[in-house]
């Protein structure tokens, strides 16, 4: 807890706990974070200063010759022998999560007070903005649950921002279902009509829906299925980037991969997982990040991994993040298993269990279903399998995700203009550059997350 100093009026507070009354967490009040190792860029800016103006990162050069000065001040100068200065970064983003304490996404009845708990929970792991991912339902299931995630959209106090949602399924293929529930699966032989009769009316070009911010902001879809090409394309042409097409459990090529890049497709969902292998002679999806250019002019796209150790191992990752390593994205694709204790857990509409301390399977079976593990374990797992620095990991969990869904600038970003979600690493180690701490969390410069 800080005390004012009586000299300046300006709270200094060290890396610890800090308590604040409800006056000064006005909308204009100015933070200024001294002696900081800043994530800037993608780059670590040594012994800056950053300054917090309401809910967004300013310039602090504009506020000095203003006249402006803080509210409060935090000296970040503050190292042990063998450890390096704390670390500022931006908020984490997650767009791939099934669930989470309990709760999943395609459970319509329970779904307003997920989005709730969940949002609230994942702040102490430093993520700061998600997307809530729905599997492979029926129809009405999304066009149930969607209103439901749109209503929850924005900035909330004390909640990690819900940016949209990410539809995954019903679209995919049956030999590469994963944990999804077959039962559910579609093609689409009348193009993006067929996208528009599942998910509804967010969609429909036709709708009152805002074009410039849909609620839906990730769709994966397998592009061998009939009609599929010509789906990406018309969604394309009605959405353009707004939303993003990913390509995911499905048994494409490398052929029909590559095709599917040129109709419209910049990501993929959780590589090498439900997916064609890579072979030497047939190198499927994991083939379009490894050119370096490809035809027509388009670019390679945006990957997810999961680096829980499990889904994938660390030689893979690192093949994957050596390839294209401005396109790994991590994601955790959390169900509703992670963050609890227990052994068994829901899947949309499959039972699944525990097997070890990041495994989960469906009951019965050895196929896994999803993940329970968090943001940070994947950020330092990068480090390891990859050989990245931490600035680099934590960058597939800012910068990457945040382009991917075209939201880099306000989110994964520490310039000014940006959201002031950030988060603040110690327990950083020269011996181990995977090692550190989420020590503290910022969302819309409030702080929600301190260390016990």
């Amino acid at each position: 807890m800080f005390s004012p100093r009586d000299k300046h009026h300006i709270p200094l507070v060290s890396l610890g706990p800090s308590v604040f009354s409800e006056s000064t967490k006005s909308a204009e009040k100015v933070i200024q974070l001294l002696r900081c190792d800043v994530l800037k860029n993608g780059k670590i800016v040594r012994d800056e200063t950053l300054w917090i103006q309401g809910n967004k990162i300013v310039d602090g050069a504009t506020l000095f010759f203003a006249g402006v000065k803080p509210d409060q001040v935090i000296d970040l100068g503050g190292a042990t022998a063998g450890q390096r200065r704390p670390l500022v970064v931006p908020g984490f983003i997650d767009v791939q999560i099934n669930g989470y304490f309990g709760y999943d996404f395609a459970e319509q009845n329970k779904l307003e007070e997920g989005l709730d708990v969940v949002a609230k929970g994942l702040l102490k792991y430093g993520v700061t903005s998600f997307l809530p991912t729905v599997v492979s339902s029926l129809p009405q299931t999304y066009q149930e649950v969607l209103p439901i995630i749109d209503a929850k959209r924005g900035r909330r106090s004390g909640h990690a921002e819900i940016i949209g949602a990410h539809l995954e399924g019903p679209f995919i293929a049956p030999c590469k279902k994963g944990a999804h529930n077959i039962d559910y699966f579609r093609s689409a032989p009348n193009g993006f009509a067929d996208l528009i009769e599942c998910y509804g009316k967010y969609l429909d070009p036709s709708s009152s829906v805002q074009k410039d911010d849909n609620v839906v902001k990730i769709i994966t879809v397998a592009p061998e299925l009939e009609g599929m090409l010509g789906a990406i394309e018309g969604l394309k042409k009605e959405w353009g980037d707004k939303i993003a097409v990913s390509l995911g459990h499905t048994e494409c090529n490398y052929e029909q991969a590559e095709k599917s890049v040129e109709s419209g497709v910049t990501m993929i969902t959780h590589l090498f997982n439900a997916m064609h292998p890579f072979y030497h002679r047939e190198p499927g999806p994991m083939g379009v990040i490894g050119f370096s250019s490809l035809p027509r002019n388009t670019k390679k796209p945006f990957f997810g991994v999961i680096a829980d150790g499990v889904h994938t191992s660390p030689s893979s990752i690192r093949v994957a993040y050596n390839a294209y390593p401005e396109g790994a994205m991590l994601v955790t694709d959390a169900m509703a298993g992670a963050g609890l204790n227990g052994d068994e857990f829901m899947l949309g509409s499959m039972h699944v269990e525990r097997k070890g301390p990041m495994e989960v399977v469906i009951a019965g079976t050895n196929t896994l279903a999803g993940s329970v593990a968090t943001m940070p374990f994947c950020i330092a797992n990068l480090v390891k399998f990859a050989g990245c620095s931490l600035a680099e990991a934590v960058n597939a969990a800012t910068i990457t995700p945040a382009k991917s869904i075209g939201i880099y600038g306000k989110k994964g970003s520490l310039m000014p203009g940006a959201d002031a979600d950030f988060v603040i690493l110690d327990q950083l180690s020269d011996a181990d550059e995977s090692a550190f701490r989420v020590a503290r969390v910022f969302f819309a410069g409030e702080e929600v997350f301190t260390v016990a």
